[in-house]
């Protein structure tokens, strides 16, 4: 069992580790290269389709660092609950989390069942 612990969480801090390099290549790219950047007053100004585009591409890099961000933090709160003892329980049911599930996202805090039923909650709250 300690053994297994130990898979775990080198696989915790491994899958950590690369979700912390992909926020910094995604923080250190430019959003908008110099050259496409308009100039007020030149005749190089973008036209609206040139704007949305890059708006576009902002908006879908922003959003991708928000979700490799949160996935840092449930890394990070997974291996909390690994030093902890909690690491595999579902924190709605209490019950044990299905290998499978731990196997294919390591960072699950609940088990199928209670997630399906948050989803549909989410569902229809939206």
């Amino acid at each position: 069992m300690k053994h297994d612990m130990k898979k775990v969480r080198e696989r915790l801090e491994r899958e950590r580790e690369a979700a912390i390099r992909r926020l910094r290549e995604l923080g250190i790219s430019p959003h908008l290269d110099d050259e496409e950047a308009p100039h007020a007053g030149t005749d190089t100004m973008r036209d609206e389709g040139d704007v949305a585009q890059a708006s576009e591409r902002q908006d879908l890099s922003f959003m991708t660092r928000e979700r490799v961000a949160e996935r840092v933090n449930q890394l990070s709160a997974a291996l909390r609950r690994l030093d902890e003892g909690h690491y595999g329980v579902c924190e709605r049911c209490g019950e044990r989390i299905e290998p499978a599930r731990l196997a294919a996202l390591p960072e699950a805090t609940t088990c199928r069942d209670c997630q399906e039923i948050l989803e549909r909650e989410r569902g229809q709250a939206a």
